[in-house]
């Protein structure tokens, strides 16, 4: 038995062979005849709106509002069944609509009143949804890609031949024997064409774009409503369409009324002459179709978004005509320019409808065009009848009625041309996610490893700001992978996309086979896909227990056991939990936070678990203890990806490692092969400030080069920052303990200490944050115990925070010039407002220091970006930026290293040296980083439970015994975060 879709088929069909490229016509001719008849309804409808409304005693407006309240009805009941034809086979459905709409056309023509009038032509409106939502749907996978525009055009001619016949016989049937008769004679041709209907095959979904894929695609289940909806969102050419059926909404329902209308009451023109001019203008689409049909086939020879560019030229050519139509001073005029409008509206719609099937993925075909109709929905209720626009035609005459849906065409059209750039790449998209989802099912099928996680060219943007470009990643089952790169690569963002946290604009994700690109958060935990985010994974104002108890919410109802067995793991893992669980989250010290937050994620039962920034701001002790235990979850089975900013701790845990930079994959593999890929592990920001010229102090091109060698500290040299057993108590906890110590002229001294120890504490008792409980703070030889926090800023105490505590809503350079405040000459609000000349002097100023700085830092690329806009990482570097325009006489840095990448942590250490010795500043540092403090700081003070323990040179204090059994650790690799520097033996 032969292929229905390739048989000869009658001989009738062979003048269609050549549109269909020598598939089988039959499909096509049915699908055909089926709109033809029910466009028949709708022409008479609208050919006979002055009979019917004379009938019913309804003003324009009333008239208007039925067809527009039915065709809303009408089009959004499209979506479910849009929805349901990419579930259940989409035949059924086209008989059912056919003999629905055969019926109600008949009961229109014996409508008693207009309630009953409205209620039957929902019916036939119901009838007619297939017509535009499962039609395109089965032609695209009746035949192939480079035969759509002919088909397309031959099926959309339907239409017009339809609206020809229905309103030339319309206008006599009415003419003789009343407009009801109109409607019933065509129950017997539509009910008949229905049940042919029942002969033509179930193609398969996506059959004609790679039938193997398609076959291998079929056996994936339904995709979810929501996720189907945000799936056409997220393709740049479906969302401008979607925004052009806006405003084609607003013009096209209110015109299927108001020309005829308006030959009537403009030109007292009659049922039967009427009747022909609607026909004419059908005939005029029908040739515009069918010459559009053919040429879109060239337009895609000369680019994938050709012909886009032509159906928004189309849209803008309507709206133009039909402004001219409205303006005619004669019958004749206005008729042939009305004709030449049809023409032109039909160029439209093959190339339209041609392009959306090219880049609608095929699960989500039929809703992709049923989706549209929504919009068309929303144009017509929203920009005419709300606006109040529906109203000017009984206001300001039928002219004006018809005049002002001009703009409505030419906005669309602009939109729809805009659309044109993104089509090529949506359509090679939509081809390849396919195509990955066949090879994601052939590899379950097999044996041997399979991708637990892959990302196929991943876009994510946030408004029009792209941050990922066509990423690709892989990730096997059981698997630990280091996702790794420089500041603002993308990294979290792509964790976000993989969680359902943001949607990406492009390509696809799959988990363990399935397509998850467009889930929400909650659909992707349910499936076991859980992210831990970098400082942000717990919930401050919580208790420890509530936060654990929170954590279990998926599975409270239907699996407690697992609930309280993950929950008495992770208690076991982390002991301290279990002593803080009455106190608030927020109140625990950095590394306790991290371990709760990985403790709330192992009890959301991962399957793939993404931890974002692992080390961040934490003790080696603490690293170490995590990388522990996250190898243990990790030999339970969960699969694991961490974004780590030290390629050496990445080491610890994974043997392969991605890298990224500026949204893209730059390198997959090994992660030992990473060291040695100097071309890409390098730093972007930092490099060149710490080896240029000078670091800008006033506004002024530096000009003599600093010296890069550490300078030692003289013994004698002046004390600049002292404190003198200072004690902070928060209720019964000592968090500050008498703590004493000295920064002396030109020193860089180093403090560390594991997590909770009290470092922050002291910077805020420094800086003025936090008054002390007793003991004193001496700064330049003044006591500042008692001084706010900008009277120590204005004496010359500069401060960065650990969580880089900047401006979110103004740019980089804003930020940057607010930093210089303190050094401006003139502060005179009424001189600036005059605009005198030593105000613009100083604003010069500033912006020459702002420039320098940013070309120093290298954050050229973010200069005009908001600071909310960018990552950790950058906004360390912002912060930092700003730290140097203050220009202090003695900066304190907490944690400056703290969500930077390796690279820039190791070139982090040049860089604070000559900030020192070009400002002549002194620098008092927390750091967990040892390379780095060690490297640079001439006195290192460790502590630990509020109390300082240790004092010395850095190689004395880091192999104190309290120091390395507290704070370091013994695992090198964890202590040496950055860089391959030795810590100095003990003399």
């Amino acid at each position: 038995m032969s292929d229905p879709l390739t048989t000869d088929g009658l001989p009738s069909e062979r003048g269609v062979r050549a549109v269909t490229g020598g598939m089988a016509t039959f499909p096509l001719l049915v699908l055909t005849a089926l709109f033809f008849f029910d466009e028949w309804d709708t022409a008479a409808f609208g050919t006979l709106a002055p009979n019917i409304k004379r009938a019913f005693h309804l003003s324009t407006h009333d008239f208007g509002l039925i067809v527009v309240a039915n065709v809303s009805i009408v089009l959004l009941l499209a979506i479910p069944v849009g929805f349901l034809g990419d579930r259940i086979p989409r035949r059924p459905l086209v008989v059912i609509g056919g003999v629905v709409a055969g019926l109600f056309s008949f009961l229109t023509g014996v409508a008693g009143g207009v309630a009953v009038l409205a209620g039957f032509r929902i019916g036939n409106g119901f009838g007619r949804l297939t017509n535009d939502t499962i039609h395109p749907s089965l032609l695209s996978d009746y035949y192939k890609p480079d035969d759509r525009p002919l088909v397309f055009a031959f099926h959309r001619n339907g239409v017009y031949l339809g609206a020809i016949a229905g309103a030339a016989v319309a206008g006599v049937v009415a003419a003789l024997f009343g407009w009801r008769v109109a409607f019933m004679v065509l129950v017997i041709p539509v009910v008949a064409t229905a049940i042919v209907a029942l002969r033509i095959p179930e193609p398969r979904r996506g059959g004609t774009d790679d039938p193997d894929a398609a076959a291998e695609a079929e056996k994936e289940p339904p995709v979810a409503f929501r996720e189907a909806a945000r799936t056409l969102l997220a393709v740049p050419t479906l969302k401008r369409q979607y925004v052009a059926w806006l405003f084609i909404g607003a013009g096209l329902v209110p015109l299927s009324y108001l020309l005829p209308l308006y030959f009537e009451r403009v030109y007292h023109v009659s049922d039967l002459p009427r009747g022909l001019i609607i026909a004419a203008n059908a005939a005029a689409t029908f040739g515009g179709v069918l010459v559009a049909g053919r040429l879109t086939q060239h337009w895609f020879a000369d680019g994938l978004g050709e012909p886009l560019k032509r159906a928004g030229l189309a849209l803008a050519g309507i709206g133009i005509g039909l402004a001219l139509v409205a303006a005619a001073p004669w019958l004749g005029l206005a008729i042939g320019l009305a004709v030449a409008t049809s023409f032109v509206a039909g160029l439209f719609y093959p190339p339209f409808f041609a392009v959306q099937a090219l880049v609608s993925p095929a699960r989500v075909r039929s809703f992709s065009f049923s989706f549209g109709l929504l919009f068309i929905v929303g144009g017509v209720w929203g920009l005419n009848f709300l606006l109040g626009v529906a109203k000017v035609a009984d206001n300001h005459g039928d002219r004006w009625g018809l005049g002002v849906l001009m703009p409505y065409w030419v906005i669309g059209g602009l939109v729809l041309y805009s659309a044109h750039r993104f089509v090529a790449a949506d359509a090679a998209k939509a081809a390849r996610v396919l195509t990955a989802t066949v090879a994601l099912r052939r590899q379950r099928e097999t044996a041997g490893t399979r991708s637990l996680l892959r990302c196929v060219g991943v876009d994510v943007a946030y408004d029009s700001v792209q941050v990922l470009f066509g990423v690709d990643l892989d990730v096997e089952e059981g698997e630990i992978v280091a996702l790794l790169g420089t500041n603002g690569a993308g990294k979290s963002t792509l964790l976000k996309a993989i969680s359902g946290l943001v949607s990406p604009a492009g390509g696809a994700v799959f988990f363990d086979g399935r397509d998850v690109t467009h889930l929400g958060p909650q659909e992707s935990v349910a499936l076991g896909i859980v992210q831990m985010p970098g400082g942000r994974s717990i919930f401050p104002t919580l208790t420890v227990s509530e936060c654990l108890r929170l954590a279990g919410w998926q599975y409270k109802r239907d699996d407690k056991d697992h609930v309280r067995s993950a929950t008495a793991k992770v208690l076991d893992y982390f002991p301290i939990l279990r002593e803080r669980a009455d106190q608030l989250a927020g109140n625990l010290s950095g590394g306790e936070q991290q371990m709760l937050g990985l403790a709330m994620a192992f009890i959301a039962k991962p399957r793939l678990l993404m931890i974002d920034e692992l080390s961040l701001g934490l003790a080696p002790t603490i690293v170490g203890q995590l990388v522990d235990i996250v190898r243990e979850i990790h030999a339970q089975g969960t699969t694991i990806v961490v974004v780590e900013q030290s390629v050496n701790v990445a080491l610890t845990l994974a043997e392969r490692a991605i890298f990224m930079e500026k949204g893209e994959v730059r390198f997959s593999g090994p992660t030992a092969d990473l060291l040695e890929r100097d071309d890409i592990l390098r730093s972007v920001f930092l490099e060149g400030a710490a080896s240029a010229s000078a670091v800008p102090t006033n506004g002024k091109r530096p000009a003599a080069k600093a010296s890069r060698r550490r300078r030692e500290v003289a013994l004698d040299v002046p004390v600049v920052l002292e404190l003198t057993e200072v004690t902070r108590r928060f209720g019964g906890i000592r968090a500050v303990d008498e703590v004493s110590f000295a920064l002396h002229q030109g020193e860089i001294l180093g403090l560390i200490g594991p997590n909770g120890a009290g470092k922050t504490t002291v910077f805020d008792i420094i800086s003025g944050f936090l008054p002390p409980d007793g003991g004193r703070i001496a700064f330049a030889g003044r006591d500042i115990t008692d001084w706010s926090p900008d009277r120590r800023a204005r004496a010359g105490l500069g401060r960065s925070f650990q969580d880089a505590r900047l401006f979110p809503s103004l740019t980089v350079a804003e930020n940057i010039a607010i930093s210089l405040e303190r050094h401006l000459d003139v502060r005179d609000p009424i001189a600036a407002a005059l605009g005198l000349p030593v105000v613009a002097e100083v604003e010069d100023s500033v912006a020459w220091a702002v420039h320098d700085l940013i070309e120093l830092m290298g954050l050229g690329a973010f200069r005009n970006k908001f600071v909310g806009e960018l990552s950790t990482g950058s906004r360390r570097i912002v912060d930092l930026a700003m730290s140097i325009a203050h220009r202090p006489s003695v900066l304190i840095l907490d944690e400056p290293s703290s969500g930077i990448a390796q690279r820039e942590t190791e070139a982090l250490g040049p860089l604070l040296v000559r900030v020192r010795d070009e400002l002549g500043c002194s620098l008092l540092v927390i750091e967990h980083d040892m390379p780095l403090v060690t490297s640079i700081a001439h006195t290192m003070a460790a502590l630990e439970l509020g109390r300082v323990i240790a004092v010395g040179t850095p190689a004395e204090v880091v192999n104190h015994p309290d120091v390395v059994a507290s704070y370091l650790g013994t695992d090198e690799r964890i202590v040496a975060r950055s860089g391959s520097v030795e810590i100095a033996p003990a003399p």
